[in-house]
């Protein structure tokens, strides 16, 4: 009989995109594999097309009966399904998956896909997201970290132990999948790509004031918006509908929507932005990087780790909408060559330190090893 492996997912999209390479790999190698997570109709249906055994739980968000629902149900689910190991994503199933696997006593890994303001934030979510992470995290068989700084951030506050953590790439970039695209006519002028959930710790805001700063005088840069509007978030933290209409209004970008497939609409920018304030690993420039497009981001933990400054693009300061600016316009005023060559930098780099077998590798590593103990 073969082994069965649980999946926890805080949303389907993940599955069908960052995380597909690896439940592929996990199903081709034989393991009976189930994902539980949440999402549209639509998503979940494209997964089971795909071979994908899916079981949606609902969401988990802030509101305590909600969580409370979803706890139950996921443990209900764990129970009659009865893996022989779990593997957990993001920071509401690391928590809540973590509690339930730990009482049900399955092996579970964990990925701490970034942190964001987790261990900086005074507010009352994050310090009881710091408590609960410190209580689940003891019961946890094997940790992945996505950077260097997050690890030893759990390490030093004494969640987790040594022997327990390991550093792997964010969840690594296929290069095929992500293959170098021809650029766009030059006579379109040139785009400025950001990609990522609207919310204000992505650096939306510094992104559309860089905007207002230069297209006055530069009218030939274009900045364009992709990604959903998410408001499974801290409510001060939240972009809404509105104050995109109204940037659009004012001409400062062009929003185009959200997507499923981000390959079209990088292959026809010049550039990506991404002025996010903290990452685990950006996965929006690997992507780009692999398809061979610079990349404008802040020196920061999950950015400056991919864009070498000078060299695969540029980085700018934190929350600081007058830098950004200046690297957008230094960006702009490079030879189209000189573009030209920082993408196909950016590729090289990527390939080599952030590829995606990498990250398969390591988890099958740990999965076998899991997963052999209890033969």
């Amino acid at each position: 009989m073969s082994q069965r492996i649980a999946i926890i997912e805080n949303h389907i999209i993940a599955t069908n995109s960052i995380r597909y390479a690896l439940t592929k790999m996990l199903v081709d190698k034989g393991y009976e594999v189930r994902v539980f997570t949440t999402g549209s109709e639509q998503e979940i249906e494209l997964a089971r097309s795909r071979g994908f055994s899916i079981t949606d739980i609902g969401s988990s968000n802030k509101n305590p009966l909600e969580v409370w629902r979803y706890i139950r149900n996921l443990r209900t689910q764990l129970k009659a399904f009865q893996p022989h190991l779990c593997l957990t994503f993001t920071i509401r199933p690391a928590i809540w998956g973590n509690l339930v696997t730990g009482k049900l006593k399955i092996p579970t890994i964990t990925n701490i896909t970034g942190t964001g303001p987790l261990f900086a934030s005074s507010h009352p979510v994050y310090r009881v997201a710091r408590m609960l992470y410190k209580f689940v995290l003891r019961k946890t068989a094997f940790i992945f970290f996505q950077n260097d700084e997050d690890m030893n951030l759990f390490l030093s506050h004494g969640f987790v132990s040594k022997d327990r953590a390991g550093r792997i790439p964010g969840s690594g970039v296929d290069p095929v999948h992500y293959s170098p695209q021809p650029y766009p006519d030059k006579k379109d002028g040139l785009q400025f790509l950001f990609i990522g959930r609207l919310v204000k710790d992505k650096g939306i805001l510094e992104f559309v004031e860089a905007a207002r700063k230069l297209k006055p005088a530069h009218p030939q840069l274009h900045f364009q918006v992709l990604g959903p509007v998410w408001l499974q978030n801290l409510k001060e933290n939240i972009i809404t509908v509105d104050e995109i209409a109204r940037w659009e209004q004012e001409g400062l970008i062009q929003y185009l929507g959200e997507t499923t497939d981000v390959r079209p609409f990088i292959a026809q920018c010049n550039c990506i932005v991404l002025p996010s304030y903290r990452e685990g690993t950006s996965n929006v420039l690997l992507e780009a990087a692999s398809m061979e497009r610079p990349g404008i981001t802040c020196d920061t933990t999950g950015c400056r780790e991919i864009v070498e400054d000078g060299r695969t693009g540029f980085l700018c300061r934190v929350a600081d909408a007058d830098d950004l600016a200046g690297k957008i316009l230094r960006m702009a005023t490079l030879s189209e060559e000189a573009r030209r060559n920082m993408g196909r930098a950016a590729r090289t780099k990527v390939v080599k330190e952030f590829h995606k077998q990498i990250v398969l590798d390591a988890y099958i590593q740990q999965i076998q090893r899991l997963t052999t103990r209890q033969r």
